[in-house]
């Protein structure tokens, strides 16, 4: 056969897969397969999955390949985290499941079990006072060393937690604040599991924040605790992330913002525990040092961020040259992707890597480093086939009044990214809040529909320093608005989208903003679809979940930052359900009612204030929380968010 024609077939082949309608089941579904953790011995994992509607921990044997037992924590219930306590004994923390952005109780509960299945206990029982573990304590095979806090507590104080007994002792190497309104927040220990270093935030005076300090409690040579404050030429109080240490203990990597004279990015810096002096390692010039890279004993190998696509900063000390080449190596062996190594056997042999990208929400494998082979487990979504995705591109741009602004596009495959019909999926929170690059379940469904899906990381956001989230105080529905009509501005500038065939479509906050959209530039958008949206803030202030044991002045104080003012005419300006009469375009509101975060109330108010200004508006409401859990509810509502999409900005 002609070479031409062989190459035109494969094309057109290539074309077909790219343009095939995925269900949308396959994307609504839950991760089967979410975390793993190997054993100090090397020869079990115990990994966390999804059955029905609920997270369960399994162990598996290695060497036969085969699940020992099951850890059901109850009905509408899931683990949240574990650890191994010892080769047979695994800890975990189990809560309810509620709408997955919600608020709702989630009725933690320590628990502890081994691998056969055996002497499941429950250790802690989180009411008003809080565990976090933050030791399994190597050659301690009873005890477990957490930070303990209460509710009516400024410190968190050191205490062994015996897994078998749930028999809790104090631990009496916690260092003291030494603030009149000061609390230590944290509390590390070294790879020893010897308490190095503490943070304390001293308040100071409780009314004027701009005398507010940060301070390094540090253990000597002599086994004594010192303390170090923090400089700082700003008012606000520095910011301090502990990281870890190195593998000789006598340096403490943290992440923190405190050498600026301004609230701007965090930066990777090391603490020199005998001398006591600070040294600043790296700082973006954009973006926040989002966590540290180990190694096998636990030690810091580098930072890892994220300014589109992730990256990493490696230490350029000789001690971890061998871990930071091992890896390098696991990156050159998933190009393209990201790296998570979960923990490592006692010996360093057998390590779990979690290989994701945007294309790709996660394979499993099982790597031996005396063989350099890794072992595929298991993927966290077996029936997403990653070629079959769309890929995420980042972008950076500049807001009306100069300030850069991040964001991602999902591109459909098959398509040229030129006059796309698109949809701009803007994120909860708001504050502190980012989307980032990776598999996003809700953009890729959109994508594989035709849409080009715009995600914009407006100001007040995470991921970009204290500068751009405070950017965003008292923006709600004005300047972070006009940040996600830039974004979709910007995008129709350079002939990514169809200018006519733009919609809004986001979840909380995102629903929102979207909701605003209509009300702020009814020009530019076709439609909006806001999910789990607040539109009345004083009804939303009232009824939420987060205000309804809170003080008047904590509510005024959330109102103001978020809204700049208390005036009733500035927070009906910003309410869409007291400005129906501006919306121009077709609506669709989404909403669980069981939502305890936003009230299902705000849509009912919406909707009422839309029909009675003679407006379009289509509701899909359901039994269900802040962002839906059930499957069935995400698929019925995308099966219905298509159909309004094709109707208004075409397929």
């Amino acid at each position: 056969m002609n070479k031409t024609i062989v190459l035109l077939l494969s094309l057109l082949a290539v074309a077909f897969v790219q343009a095939k309608e995925i269900p949308i089941e396959d994307f609504a579904k839950k991760s089967q397969f979410k975390s793993t953790r190997i054993s100090p011995d090397g020869e079990h994992i115990a990994f966390t999955y999804e059955e029905g509607s609920e997270v369960k921990l399994g162990i598996m044997s290695l060497t036969k390949k085969e699940l020992l037992t099951s850890f059901d924590v109850g009905p509408e219930r899931e683990v949240v985290y574990f650890y191994w306590a010892n080769n047979e004994r695994v800890v975990l923390l189990a809560g309810n499941i509620t709408g997955w952005l919600d608020g709702a109780n989630k009725n933690y509960r320590l628990m502890a079990g081994n691998i056969d299945g055996t002497k499941r206990k429950e250790l802690w029982d989180f009411q008003r006072s809080g565990l976090r573990i933050i030791s399994t304590l190597d050659g301690d095979d009873e005890r477990i060393l957490t930070t303990k806090s209460h509710w009516q507590d400024d410190d968190v104080k050191l205490h062994y937690l015996d897994v078998y007994k749930a028999k809790l002792d104090y631990a009496p190497d916690s260092p003291e604040a030494v603030g009149e309104n000061a609390g230590i927040s944290s509390i590390s220990v070294d790879l020893n599991d010897v308490p190095r270093v503490a943070v304390e935030y001293d308040l100071q005076d409780k009314d004027d924040s701009s005398d507010d300090i940060s301070r390094l409690h540090i253990k000597n040579k002599f086994d004594e605790w010192t303390v170090l404050q923090l400089p700082k030429s700003r008012d606000e109080v520095p910011n301090v992330y502990p990281l870890g240490f190195n593998v000789d203990n006598n340096k403490f990597y943290f992440a923190s913002n405190h050498d600026l004279d301004h609230n701007g990015v965090t930066g990777l810096f090391v603490l020199d525990i005998e001398t006591q002096q600070i040294e600043k390692l790296f700082r973006h010039p954009d973006v926040d040092i989002s966590g540290a890279i180990r190694g096998a004993e636990g030690e810091v190998i580098g930072a890892y961020y994220e300014p589109g696509y992730p990256s990493y900063y490696y230490l350029s000390d000789p001690a971890v040259a061998t871990e930071v080449k091992f890896h390098k190596s696991l990156r050159a062996s998933f190009k393209g992707a990201d790296i998570t190594v979960s923990n490592y056997s006692d010996d360093g042999t057998f390590t779990v890597v979690r290989v994701t990208s945007d294309k790709n929400p996660g394979d499993f494998y099982l790597f031996n480093r005396e063989t350099n082979k890794a072992e595929y487990i298991t993927s966290s979504m077996p029936h997403i086939k990653p070629k079959e995705m769309s890929v995420v591109e980042p972008f950076a741009m500049k807001a009306r009044d100069g300030l850069k602004v991040y964001g991602q596009m999902t591109i459909p495959n098959g398509k040229e990214l030129k006059d796309l019909p698109m949809v701009v999926f803007p994120h909860g929170g708001p504050y502190g809040v980012a989307d980032s690059w990776g598999f996003d379940w809700r953009a890729q469904l959109m994508a594989n529909r035709g849409y080009l899906v715009l995600q914009l990381n407006y100001r007040g956001s995470g991921n970009y320093g204290e500068d751009f989230q405070e950017a965003g105080y008292g923006e709600w529905g004005t300047k972070m608005q006009d940040d996600l009509a830039d974004a979709t501005l910007w995008a129709i500038k350079q002939g990514y989208a169809d200018k006519d065939r733009v919609c809004m479509h986001g979840i909380s906050y995102g629903g929102y903003a979207s909701m605003h959209a209509a009300v702020r530039h009814p020009d530019l958008y076709q439609c909006v679809i806001p999910e789990a949206g607040l539109y009345d803030i004083e009804l939303q202030w009232d009824k939420a979940d987060s205000f309804r044991n809170a003080s008047e002045a904590y509510k005024n104080s959330y109102i103001i930052q978020s809204f700049g003012s208390m005036e009733k005419k500035v927070l009906e300006e910003r309410s869409p359900a007291f400005n129906a009469d501006k919306v121009q375009v077709p609506v669709f509101l989404i909403h669980g009612e069981d939502d305890v975060r936003v009230p299902i109330d705000n849509a009912y108010v919406m909707e009422e204030a839309l029909k009675k200004a003679g407006k379009e508006v289509k509701t899909y409401y359901k039994p269900d929380g802040h962002g839906f859990h059930v499957i069935d509810y995400r698929i019925e509502s995308f099966e219905e968010i298509f159909d309004f999409l094709e109707e208004h900005i075409g397929k």
